[in-house]
């Protein structure tokens, strides 16, 4: 199936158990507080997959999740996805260990939550997403890098709040912004105190 961007493919409460392949795009899996603030919990690229714990549990879906760009899906039944895991016990054992990892994150996200300030968080997400892609180095470019409000959501802050804190950077000249991409001048800046 085709999703556009913004577009959700499963709501938070909601009863369905099919299970979701990213073949192409991005997804992000969202909560929402009562007074509309978001907090982005997983990212999903891909060759990663969403919706398993429904089919596993059959219970209510724990996370509103949304195209973050035009993306192209693979949808399994959750019927068929149980029978998949009993014919396939090696799939079985994979979906356990990914499950692991995915509860490993959630847990270190928790702690930084709670530990961190918001101008840490940022830092460390700015990090992350230069080692991911290969950049984390002076003069390394994010590009394309995520909104404000896309980190804030990341990072359990609102927007202003993160807007300051790269305005701090910018100052002490740790980073450098443009249109949609982020570039690091200052290395050992950045990563001090992490």
């Amino acid at each position: 199936m085709r999703v556009a961007k913004g577009q959700i493919v499963v709501e938070k409460g909601e009863s369905s158990s099919d299970v979701f392949v990213v073949l192409r795009g991005r997804l992000v899996g969202l909560l929402l507080s009562d007074e509309g603030k978001e907090v982005a919990y997983a990212e999903f690229a891909a060759q990663s997959y969403f919706g398993e714990m429904a089919a596993l549990d059959q219970g209510p879906r724990s996370l509103t999740i949304t195209a973050a760009e035009d993306s192209m899906l693979g949808r399994i039944r959750g019927i068929h996805f149980l029978l998949w895991l009993e014919t396939y016990p090696q799939l079985a054992r994979n979906v356990m260990k990914d499950l692991c990892a995915r509860n490993r994150r959630l847990n270190q996200r928790i702690f930084e939550l709670v530990v961190h300030d918001v101008e840490t968080r940022v830092k460390l997400m700015l990090v992350r997403l230069a080692m991911a892609e290969k950049r984390l180095y002076d003069g390394g470019v994010i590009d394309p890098a995520p909104t404000h409000s896309e980190i804030a959501a990341h990072v359990g802050a609102n927007r202003e709040a993160v807007s300051r804190v790269f305005a701090r950077l910018k100052k002490a000249d740790v980073i450098e912004l443009g249109r949609k991409k982020i570039t690091i001048c200052d290395v050992q800046a950045l990563v001090q105190g992490l």
